[in-house]
């Protein structure tokens, strides 16, 4: 829907009024480097919307993700909790909790409308972010897992849902309503490329998703209603783009991923084209959005606090990476940011004086015995603090995690029992310490699925499990590709090691070896295999048709006609 039907509209919400409160428009943009955006010195042109809003509202220098990814970041931002209160620790595992109140429930309660529209299958309503939002407009997730379906979508389908909503609104009150910008994320594929991108894929996308800020930013504008609303927009987290080892983001907790844009215009230009220096997390945001839109203060019980307080003394933030701690066999990393520096915690810490070395090139843990002292006190006063109870999806959801997947989130898999804490000792190694480990591990997938090359994804892979034995998912895809190579006895070995663990290949690597056994004339083996793993789960009907089969040969024919049974029962509707 045009903004041109939005400007016939009269909105007597947005009409002037001398009490608060006002609208709130949330803009999250998802994998968004500051670097790419013209008010963080990026290429001039690229983002015109989002360096309006910079020049018209506060821009802050130095704010940070809780985490660099995308769902813990998020219930960050609507909860105002880091994610070790909150429980959301990886994508795709747990939901959450009901006692967590959101910024949605907060405006709900205040009379509020509130709807969200999101771009991926990683923010899906099962994962419990649609608290207090009335119209949760999010891609639909697969309703079994032979279904592929559009993980994501474009910003420009994002402005049109959200035009849409605005224009059938209760003109009456005002709104809260809350955009999810993914286009920036891997892979980059934007719809055109302008000249200020310079040829550059990952930039285009933030000019496609700056594109659509303006529509919905203009029609605002056009109904007379941007100025009696707060308009957010923040990152959920950057992206690496090579610096440190990394292409993309989650892996590690370098500021090339933690370091994100925030932007906040306040209605009448107030405190127009200021910027902030200190220290400020996602935490923060939603304490902000109460507070300029004169809704009642959230309380002490939250870890954020309003970045434009000047009473409070001394700022800094909590960060966190458990992307690796299932998957991989890594430690957590956990840490500590402020004026005195950075402080990581892992099996191998690290400290880094930022103000000397902004690029974190030098560990000086051992000259800043003080500072690190201090950033560990605050890991232990924020681990002490109450916490939600962490709730898993509801199961089975392997659909929904094999979407996820899709979007590039290696470490999607089987959540622990007890998260480790922040400053655990564990001789688990350091995600900081596995870069090149992860790099083969993550190159050797995308040539096994991607490019069919599987002499070289062999090598790449056998190197990353030598360096990191403990990560499974190298493990199973190291046997996908020797399986593939005909190189069965190998691809035994490798499953072999992917089944040992408790993560979310144990089932598949327990099918693909009863493959491989059987091409090693190990029938009996390969039945017991079978066996042992359909009993956790309802197929795939290749795999019971296998059974079967294997069964009937072996002259085991009453077996083998409980599981043609169990196949048709499985079949129909």
């Amino acid at each position: 829907m045009g903004t041109a039907a939005l400007a016939l509209v009269t909105d007597a919400a947005c009409a002037p009024r001398t009490e608060p409160p006002l609208s709130i428009l949330l803009l999250t943009l998802d994998t968004t480097d500051p670097r790419a955006l013209g008010c963080y010195g990026g290429p001039p042109g690229l983002t015109p919307n989002l360096d309006r809003l910079a020049r018209e509202g506060i821009l802050f220098e130095n704010a940070r993700a809780v985490a660099p990814l995308t769902l813990p970041a998020h219930a960050s931002i609507l909860t105002g909790l880091y994610p070790l209160r909150h429980s959301i620790r990886r994508n795709g595992e747990t939901v959450l909790p009901a006692g967590a109140v959101t910024l949605a429930e907060r405006a709900r309660d205040a009379g509020f409308q509130t709807a969200a529209v999101t771009a991926a299958v990683v923010l899906a309503p099962e994962f419990g972010l649609d608290q207090g939002f009335a119209h949760y407009d999010a891609p639909p997730t697969p309703a079994n897992v032979t279904e592929h379906l559009a993980s994501s979508r474009p910003a420009a389908e994002i402005a049109e849902h959200a035009l849409a909503w605005l224009q059938n609104r209760d003109r009456g009150r005002p709104f809260f309503l809350w955009l999810h910008f993914y286009d920036p994320h891997f892979p980059y594929d934007p719809p055109a490329l302008p000249a200020a991108a310079a040829g550059d894929p990952y930039l285009g996308e933030v000019a496609a998703m700056d594109a659509a800020i303006g529509r919905v930013l203009d029609a605002l504008a056009e109904e007379g209603c941007l100025e009696r609303t707060v308009v957010a927009a923040v990152a959920d987290h950057g992206e690496s783009r090579g610096r440190h080892g990394e292409e993309t983001h989650g892996a590690f907790v370098f500021d090339s991923t933690l370091r994100i844009p925030l932007v906040v215009r306040l209605p009448g230009h107030e405190r127009a084209g200021e910027r902030v220096a200190g220290s400020v997390s996602q935490v923060d945001v939603l304490p902000l959005l109460l507070r300029t839109a004169g809704l009642p203060a959230p309380g002490p019980d939250l870890d954020g606090t309003d970045p434009l307080d000047a009473v409070v003394p001394e700022r800094g933030a909590y960060f966190e990476s458990y992307f690796g701690t299932n998957s991989f066999g890594w430690s957590p990393v956990a840490g500590w940011v402020d004026t005195r520096g950075k402080y990581v915690h892992s099996s191998a810490p690290e400290f880094f004086d930022l103000a000397r070395d902004p690029g974190e090139l030098e560990d000086v843990l051992g000259t800043h015995s003080a500072e690190v002292e201090h950033a560990r006190a605050r890991l232990r006063e924020l681990a002490g603090r109450p916490r939600l109870r962490a709730e898993e999806i509801d199961a089975p959801q392997v659909d929904l995690q094999r979407e996820i997947e899709r979007l590039g989130y290696a470490g999607t898999g089987e959540p622990r029992a007890v998260e480790p804490e922040p400053l655990a000792t564990t001789t688990l190694p350091s995600p900081h310490r596995m870069v090149q480990a992860y790099a083969d591990y993550m190159n050797g997938r995308e040539l096994h699925e991607e490019h069919g090359d599987g002499e070289e994804a062999v090598r790449l892979l056998r190197r990353a499990v030598g360096a990191n034995p403990g990560n499974h998912k190298a493990w199973f895809t190291l046997g996908l590709a020797l399986q593939n190579l005909g190189r069965f006895a190998d691809a035994v070995d490798a499953f072999e090691r992917a089944a040992a663990s408790a993560g979310g290949e144990r089932i598949p690597a327990e099918l693909n070896l009863a493959v491989c056994l059987y091409n090693l004339g190990r029938r009996s083996e390969a039945i017991e295999r079978l066996d042992r793993a359909l009993r956790d789960t309802p197929g795939p009907p290749g795999a019971l048709e296998l059974l079967a089969r294997l069964l009937a040969e072996e002259g085991r024919t009453e077996e083998a006609g409980r599981v043609r049974l169990r196949l048709e029962q499985s079949a129909s509707p």
